[in-house]
C-alpha cells in the first residue's frame, strides 16, 4: 500500500512537470511569434491566429530601418502645415539670404610709380581731397633738372628766326637775279646759283623745324616723367591710410596712399528669383543693417544682372546708400528689410 501510494504520488510530479514544461513552450512560441517578426514588417501585420490573445505587448518594428511617422497622425501636424509651404499652403513672409557688405563706391591704393624716397607729403589720413590733387611726392630733383634741358633744347625760336631770315633772303636775291638775267644782266650760272642758295636755306629751315620737333618730344617725355613723382588723387575722396613714413624709400609698385570714395556705399544683394519681378532700377528698398544704431537704411537699386545665378537661383541686384554725412562706416552687412508680400509667391 504504502508503495503504491509512492508510486502514485511520482506519476502525479511527473504530469505537474509535464503540463509545467507544456506551458511554458506554449508561452516562449507566442512570444516569439509576437515579438520576432520578420526583419522590415510590422508586427501588428501578424495574423491573429499567429498571436496569442492574451498577449497584450505593443507591436513594433523589428528592423534596422527607420521608422516613418505619418503626419497626419502626429500630434504636431498643425505646426509643420505651418512652416511647411507646400504641404500647408501658406505663403512665406520671409527668405533669408546671404547678406551683402555695404563697401565704398570706389577704393583705390595708389602706389609709386618711381623708385626714390619719399619726399614730400601734402595730406594726413582723414582728409578729404580733390580729385588730380598732389598727395605726396617722392624726390623728383634730377627728373626736374632732365625737363629743363630739354625744355631749353625745345626752345629754338631764335634759331629758327635766323633760319626764316635767311630762306626770305635767299628768295629775294633770287628774285632779283632772275630779274636781271631776263634784261640780260646776270647769267645763267648766276641764276642757278641763287636757287641753289634759296634751296639751302630752306632745307635749314626744315631741319630747325624737325630738330625742334624731337626736341619737343623729349620735353614731353621728361615731363611725364617727372610726373610719376607725383602721387595724385585718381577720384574726390577720404584719404583712409599712408602706408610709408616720410623720407623712407619707397619701389615702384610699393602702395602709397589708400583713398576711398565714402559719400556713397555700395551693396551686392542676391535676391531669389521670386522676388526679382518686384524689384526695378531706381526703386527705394529699406536694408536690415547689422549696426548697433541704425538698424534700418534706405537704399536705391542701381543695377540688376540680367542672368540668374544657376547654383543659387538667385538674381545680383546693386544697391547704393547715401552716406554724404559720413556717419556709416563702410563694411557692414545688409540685407533686404522685406523680402516679399503675398503676392509675390502666387
Amino acid at each position: 500500500m504504502k508503495f503504491l501510494t509512492n508510486g502514485y504520488v511520482s506519476v502525479l510530479s511527473i504530469a505537474l512537470i509535464g503540463v509545467a514544461i507544456g506551458l511554458w513552450t506554449r508561452s516562449a512560441r507566442s512570444s516569439k511569434s509576437t515579438h520576432d517578426a520578420p526583419p522590415g514588417v510590422l508586427a501588428s501585420s501578424l495574423q491573429p491566429e499567429d498571436c496569442d490573445p492574451r498577449d497584450k505587448s505593443i507591436f513594433s518594428v523589428v528592423s534596422n530601418a527607420p521608422i516613418v511617422t505619418s503626419v497626419a497622425a502626429s500630434p504636431f501636424a498643425s505646426e509643420i502645415d505651418s512652416v511647411d509651404p507646400i504641404r500647408s499652403g501658406t505663403p512665406i513672409k520671409q527668405i533669408e539670404m546671404l547678406p551683402g557688405i555695404a563697401h565704398p563706391l570706389q577704393v583705390a591704393e595708389i602706389s609709386a610709380a618711381a623708385d626714390g624716397p619719399l619726399w614730400k607729403l601734402f595730406v594726413a589720413e582723414g582728409d578729404v581731397v580733390d580729385s588730380d590733387t598732389v598727395l605726396a611726392l617722392i624726390d623728383n630733383r634730377v627728373a626736374l633738372a632732365s625737363l629743363v634741358a630739354a625744355q631749353s633744347s625745345a626752345n629754338r625760336e631764335a634759331m629758327l628766326q635766323s633760319a626764316n631770315a635767311k630762306v626770305s633772303l635767299a628768295e629775294q636775291f633770287l628774285d632779283r637775279i632772275q630779274q636781271a638775267a631776263r634784261k640780260k644782266a646776270a647769267s645763267g650760272l648766276e641764276v642757278d646759283e641763287a636757287t641753289s642758295r634759296r634751296s639751302e636755306a630752306k632745307a635749314a629751315l626744315q631741319e630747325g623745324l624737325e630738330s625742334q620737333r624731337d626736341a619737343i618730344a623729349r620735353m614731353n617725355i621728361e615731363q611725364a616723367r617727372l610726373e610719376t613723382f607725383e602721387i595724385r588723387a585718381p577720384f574726390k575722396g577720404t584719404v583712409i591710410k599712408i602706408h610709408p613714413h616720410l623720407g623712407e624709400t619707397v619701389s615702384r609698385g610699393a602702395p602709397i596712399i589708400k583713398i576711398a570714395d565714402i559719400n556713397l556705399l555700395r551693396a551686392d544683394l542676391y535676391v531669389p528669383l521670386s522676388l526679382v519681378s518686384s524689384q526695378r532700377i531706381g526703386k527705394t528698398v529699406e536694408l536690415r543693417a547689422d549696426l548697433p544704431n541704425r538698424p534700418l537704411l534706405n537704399a536705391k537699386i542701381v543695377f540688376i544682372t540680367p542672368l540668374i545665378d544657376a547654383a543659387t537661383q538667385t538674381v545680383r541686384v546693386v544697391v547704393e546708400i547715401d552716406n554724404t554725412a559720413h556717419q556709416l562706416l563702410a563694411g557692414f552687412a545688409v540685407r533686404l528689410s522685406h523680402t516679399g508680400t503675398d503676392s509675390d509667391y502666387h
